[in-house]
């Protein structure tokens, strides 16, 4: 019985040691974690089932460490509901409290902007809410830094929308 408790307490030590140990290389010297916005959205192919668009996203590095990326993944919310996704091969670093911007792609399919278009025909909104998250590749290591941002997207002037 003895030697049954202390298996299980050498089990559960090494299990713990493995998650920290995982949450350490995830978030490495960074403090903070990136913060990843959306500049602008192009449309750029567009076919019967599927859409292609074009995002310029900002990435701020708040941390004294140099962020090096080898990529990254991501996904677009508008309005609460899941609208396009996209993975990116692109490597660059990100400097010191310094920021990049990305040009990226992102698919959505027609599902996607038929029930965006029916809300936006149903309610008088001056801007879309978004919410951009995913995240970030590092080169060189095993880990990633995960973001999250929301923010809102103006396409008519606050009058306009009024009735």
């Amino acid at each position: 019985m003895h030697n049954r408790v202390r298996l299980l307490s050498r089990l559960f030590a090494v299990i713990l040691l493995t998650v920290l140990l995982g949450a350490c290389a995830t978030l490495g010297p960074y403090k903070e974690p990136p913060r990843v916005s959306l500049t602008s959205i192009q449309p750029k192919e567009m076919s019967l089932l599927e859409q292609r668009y074009g995002l310029q996203l900002r990435i701020l590095n708040p941390n004294d460490t140099a962020i090096p990326l080898e990529g990254l993944s991501y996904s677009l919310e508008i309005n609460d509901r899941e609208f396009a996704y996209g993975v990116s091969r692109q490597s660059v670093s990100i400097p010191a409290y310094g920021e990049a911007l990305l040009d990226v792609d992102v698919v959505s399919n027609l599902l996607n902007v038929l029930r965006q278009v029916q809300e936006m025909g149903t309610e008088q909104r001056s801007s879309l809410k978004y919410r951009l998250s995913g995240k970030l590749n590092l080169t060189s290591r095993v880990g990633s830094l995960p973001f999250d941002y929301q923010g809102e997207l103006n396409y008519l002037p606050a009058d306009a929308a009024a009735p």
